[in-house]
This record gives structure tokens, C-alpha cells and sequence, in this order.
């Protein structure tokens, strides 16, 4: 849904632009060569600025996308090795309780 909507907001970026730039040439056509060059080197200067915007929009967009995957692969390993500890906790534990279940029998065993 993310990046779907900054997607969405480049496409409707753009097409805005573009409708500019028609109306723009179509005033120039109209206005004469003086308004033509005016106009033309204010869509150029509009088109050059929306390119870089949109360039740096995309590296921040993909520079937030590579931290998010590394911060997941971060906490799934924090996951295993907690998981691997809490398994060694448990089986140290299984072994204390069959050495206190063999020290019970044994002082069972002997008479008071």
C-alpha cells in the first residue's frame, strides 16, 4: 500500500506537469515566438527540478525500504538466538531435575 501510494503520486506529479507543458505550448503557439522561448525555458526549468525531486523521492523511498528489511532480518535473528538460549535453559534445566530426582531416591533410600 506504500509504495503504491508515492507510485500514485509521481504518476499524478508528472501527468500534472505534462498538462502544463501542453497548455504552455499551446499559450506560446498562441502569444507568438517572444511568449514561445519564455515559456519554453520555464517548462525546462520545471522539468529539470520534478526530475531531480522525483530521483531523490525514489532513493529515499528505496533507502527506507532496504532499513525496514534490515531491521526485520535484525529482529528475526534476535529471535533465534533468544529461541537457541531459552532452548539450552530448558535442557540445562531437564538435567538439574533428573539429578535432584536421583538424589531424592538415593535419601529415600536410606533409613532415618
Amino acid at each position: 500500500m506504500q509504495q503504491e501510494r508515492w507510485k500514485l503520486f509521481l504518476k499524478a506529479l508528472w501527468g500534472a506537469v505534462i498538462v502544463l507543458l501542453v497548455i504552455s505550448l499551446l499559450a506560446g503557439v498562441i502569444g507568438g515566438s517572444e511568449f514561445w522561448n519564455t515559456m519554453f525555458a520555464g517548462s525546462f526549468f520545471v522539468i529539470i527540478q520534478l526530475a531531480v525531486l522525483t530521483l531523490l523521492f525514489i532513493i529515499v523511498v528505496r533507502l527506507k525500504e532496504w532499513i525496514e528489511g534490515q531491521v526485520a532480518g535484525m529482529a528475526d535473528r534476535k529471535d533465534t538466538v533468544v529461541g537457541a538460549d531459552l532452548q539450552m535453559l530448558r535442557q540445562s534445566l531437564e538435567r538439574i531435575e533428573t539429578k535432584m530426582d536421583r538424589i531424592e531416591k538415593v535419601l529415600s533410600e536410606i533409613p532415618e
